[in-house]
């Protein structure tokens, strides 16, 4: 670690000579906001209320995707902090802490729906109340019969992913459900489209079939219905499918996964608030916003077949 945090050092000042070199050191009126997937339209949506807020005070927000990529998080992170932005909202990857550790030290940061591992974190979290989703979600699908649900879950490395499955774990154990030991119907995907398909590809090998799918995001699950549609697996009379982030636009699909409500809206507005108030004085306390949601039941969960 102490390695990695020299590297993250060198690397920052290289950055820093360039500032020296080329760029005014007053404020650029600039935020950075770091996302996984541009394609995302949950993100997207949150993005679109920080950008109108800052807005207001005369901020103009640079958005830089990394499609989850260590190596595009630190080029855009390093491009960032050489046009001197003023702010940063960080929907991070996990894997370069140390050089984001570093940056935060002089620019003010939100962690938006992803955590940082280390103590020495100065800034925000806004984020769902992940953990409590998943279980309500797992609860549910429980309680109308479902035992074998196949779980299409993110990245260890994403803190909300670990977050939900800890959800998922508590609900099926409360249920007596063992899901520690060779427990065959947890897929670990990438957040992205393509693996919300692929999982529900390999799903469909398996020898003994689940009887729900839950979804740990709403671009995987879009995958998930793509794949089963075209497996003519039909929803939910073969298998039920529910999502823990909502799905855009989901009233008009004739397939309505079960999801819970948190909206991107008010999370980004929050995002955008706890920042400004962070460059009008970054020595205020860490803060977490964490947003509780409740089920929305849609036509895509039913009893199982098998009970």
């Amino acid at each position: 670690m102490q390695k990695a945090v020299l590297k993250a050092k060198e690397e920052l000042g290289y950055v820093q000579n360039s500032i020296a070199r080329g760029l005014k050191m007053n404020s650029s009126f600039t935020i950075g906001f770091v996302v996984s997937d541009i394609s995302n339209s949950y993100l997207m949506m949150a993005a679109r209320e920080i950008d109108n807020l800052i807005n207001k005070s005369q901020y103009n927000l640079m958005v830089c995707n990394t499609e989850d990529s260590k190596k595009q998080e630190l080029e855009h992170l390093k491009l960032l902090f050489g046009r001197n932005i003023d702010g940063l909202v960080l929907n991070g990857t996990g894997l370069n802490e140390p050089f984001i550790l570093e940056m935060n030290k002089r620019i003010p940061t939100i962690l938006l729906f992803r955590r940082l591992k280390s103590a020495n974190f100065i800034g925000d979290l806004v984020d769902n109340d992940n953990k409590h989703g998943a279980y309500l979600l797992t609860k549910h699908l429980i309680q109308l019969g479902h035992k074998r649900i196949f779980v299409i879950k993110g990245p260890d490395t994403n803190s909300n992913s670990m977050e939900k499955l800890a959800g998922f774990k508590k609900a099926m154990k409360e249920a007596k459900i063992d899901v520690d030991n060779n427990y065959p119907y947890i897929y670990n995907a990438n957040l992205f489209l393509e693996s919300g398909y692929e999982a529900v590809e390999y799903m469909s090998h398996l020898t003994v079939w689940p009887t729900a799918i839950l979804s740990f995001n709403s671009v995987m699950t879009i995958g998930a219905l793509k794949c089963l549609k075209n497996k003519n697996i039909e929803v939910p009379e073969d298998i039920s499918i529910a999502s823990t982030n909502l799905v855009e636009n989901i009233e008009l699909m004739t397939v309505r996964p079960t999801t819970i409500d948190h909206d991107p809206k008010i999370l980004g507005l929050q995002a955008g608030r706890a920042l400004l108030e962070r460059l009008e004085d970054n020595s205020i306390p860490n803060r977490e916003f964490i947003f509780s949601g409740k089920i929305i039941h849609g036509n895509a969960v039913s009893f199982p077949k098998e009970v």
